[in-house]
């Protein structure tokens, strides 16, 4: 059951009307909340609910063990590394095995050695890179020597409910576990908060999914990614910027959608997107752009390699190391890691300009150039496969192609983006202020209306989000 199907809606109607009920009781509400949590997941499949289920009791019992009230000391640090490795383990056996396999047997054949590894038939749960990131943020908290007072309270339902917590179970954004646990034992949990705010978010990434981001995939890109041999200029320029607008419109509308939906729960989810596409630089882009997971990979990865604490060579190398893993992370395919390696070297390259060469770009330029790089590697990030990718940059030597009413749209829309991007938080204001002034029967008309016209403009069926296949 999708976020967007009709069975959704009339189930939640329900749900919210319940669950607000509850709100006196607390211990009731957060298992009713749980429960409907797993029951969401097991819509999609059984075995995966039970297989959240069982790692769920073991990353329980991981934070147990390592939990400790005195600083950090080598046997916690032993402990925890442990309890993350193995938290890691379900992750690799599902999502990265059948690939790993494929490189082992292709070193050893290299060598002359024919041994194989088994070949495996493995099921990858659904949102299964996201709740792994999440558990991991759950060890590492209880290794802190920090909030005791909540870490007191913190039951088995606590934490079946923290990983399953299904506004963010299946694509996020990652719900660190301090975060999550303070607002639990929070005063405002359990009540809807900035009501206005979540009707604006909701209505929004409404619009952004179904209609926006469906219709740049129908009229542009998923022709130009199915047969890349057969475009030319024209074709690949307009269906990778095209890419660049599906993705942004469909992963911020999916946010934007369980952001609204969590502050009818009573949670701040975390912010994921801060107009990534106006960035100056790639620096600037990471800190736009899927900021729940660059940061876990600043913070998780990065920091504890070294981060800039030691030489500027070594900066660099932590660097391309925590941006390759960020394009591991979201598939097991190299075009995710020429895509990471690729971010890499662009950073890599500004850094070392500005410490060495230190050549001054006008900030429009930089601006330009920083765009063209980041919708080029799309291109690798969209792609099957290499093979594809790079068949549609040679393409780019094909100067031939007809400019038709669908490419005037697409720069019409490219336009209209850009000069609301840069108003967003003034426009967010405005409707949520008004959503305040016209609230009764007069919001609920124009919310029916406006649902209704979405539906209407969309495609037929339930599409899938982007970012669930991660």
């Amino acid at each position: 059951m999708s976020f967007i199907s009709p069975e959704f809606c009339y189930i939640a109607l329900v749900f919210f009307v319940i669950y607000w009920c509850l709100k006196p009781y607390f211990a009731i509400q957060k298992s009713y909340l749980m429960v409907a949590s797993y029951l969401f997941y097991a819509s999609w499949s059984i075995k995966f609910t039970c297989i959240l289920f069982a790692y769920s009791f073991f990353i329980w019992a991981m934070g147990k063990w390592i939990k400790t009230n005195a600083l950090i000391a080598p046997s916690q640090k032993l402990k925890l590394s442990i309890a993350i490795c193995l938290s890691l383990s379900l992750l690799l056996m599902t999502k990265y095995y059948e690939f790993i396999r494929e490189i082992f047997d292709d070193i050893l054949l290299g060598f002359g050695v024919n041994l194989q590894l088994p070949y495996l038939e493995v099921i990858i749960p659904a949102g299964i890179s996201f709740f792994t990131f999440q558990a991991i943020t759950y060890l590492v908290w209880q290794n802190k020597n920090e909030s005791q007072d909540i870490k007191q309270q913190i039951s088995f339902v606590d934490v079946l409910l923290y990983l399953a917590f299904w506004p963010t179970l299946f694509a996020g954004p990652i719900f660190r576990a301090k975060d999550f646990f303070e607002q639990l034992y929070g005063p405002l949990v359990g009540a809807a908060i900035h009501v206005e705010k979540a009707m604006y978010f909701i209505l929004l990434g409404l619009l952004e999914k179904m209609v926006l981001a469906n219709w740049l995939s129908t009229t542009f890109v998923d022709e130009v990614f199915a047969y890349p041999a057969q475009q030319n200029l024209l074709t690949v320029s307009s269906g990778a910027w095209a890419y660049a607008l599906q993705i942004f419109f469909d992963f911020s509308g999916y946010t934007l959608l369980v952001t609204g939906l969590g502050l009818l729960l009573g949670y701040q989810v975390p912010i994921n997107f801060r107009q990534p596409y106006l960035a100056k630089n790639l620096q600037e882009f990471w800190k736009r752009w899927h900021i729940s997971l660059s940061s876990f990979i600043r913070d998780y990865i990065y920091i504890p390699l070294g981060g800039n604490q030691f030489s500027f060579t070594r900066t660099q190398v932590n660097i391309f190391i925590a941006m390759t893993l960020s394009g591991i992370w979201h598939g097991a395919n190299l075009t995710f890691i020429y895509w990471g390696m690729l971010h890499a070297i662009g950073v890599i390259f500004i850094n070392v300009n500005n410490q060495y060469v230190k050549i001054k770009i006008p900030q429009g330029l930089a601006y330009i150039l920083t765009l063209v790089f980041i919708c080029m590697t799309w291109v690798f990030f969209r792609s099957d496969n290499l093979d594809n990718a790079l068949s549609l940059f040679k393409q780019l030597t094909h100067v031939t192609g007809n400019f038709n009413v669908s490419h005037l749209l697409l720069i019409l829309l490219s336009a209209l983006f850009f000069i609301l991007s840069k108003r967003s938080e003034v426009i967010e204001l405005h409707c949520t202020l008004q959503i305040k002034k016209w609230w009764g029967w007069r919001l609920c008309l124009l919310i029916t209306a406006s649902i209704y016209l979405i539906i209407y403009a969309g495609p037929s069926g339930i599409p899938a989000f982007i970012y669930y296949r991660f």
